[in-house]
């Protein structure tokens, strides 16, 4: 039930101060859109440069205009090791989340995102939170 949403991107982030990025690419298989450790320095999706204040490391979906955010996130897990105690290394040593950004069509604010029992299950199973970031109309795009 994603209706009045014209877009959207889902991430998963993992984030700490003690973070290694190729640690977390090999314990992941996947490289990631964005890996730094704590102190380097990246470029901003504005293009500046920022240092970033703890360690990094994103993969994500890319945005998907009509987005299916149920889809979209199992996808993006589907795509990582199943392996629990991967998942219980990771949230236990870090901070692991799933962030949707979502950008609304039209004026109207009315409608739902849908998440099915299966997507549920895969984020609880490897104990990760998720983060919806909801934008209207005219905000930054």
């Amino acid at each position: 039930m994603n209706d009045p949403l014209q877009r959207a991107s889902v991430s998963l982030l993992i984030q700490g101060d003690d973070l290694v990025p190729l640690e977390v690419t090999q314990l992941l298989g996947q490289e990631p859109k964005r890996g730094v450790k704590r102190g380097e320095t990246f470029v901003g999706h504005n293009g500046r440069n920022v240092t970033a204040k703890t360690g990094q490391w994103v993969v994500g979906t890319g945005y998907r205009e009509p987005p299916c955010i149920d889809e979209q996130i199992s996808e993006l897990l589907s795509s990582l090791p199943e392996s629990i105690s991967v998942w219980d290394d990771l949230t236990r040593r870090f901070d692991c989340y799933v962030c949707v950004g979502a950008y609304f069509a039209n004026d109207s604010w009315t409608g739902g995102i849908l998440l099915e029992a299966q997507t549920l299950r895969l984020l609880g199973e490897r104990g990760l939170a998720i983060d919806f970031d909801l934008y209207s109309p005219g905000a930054s795009s």
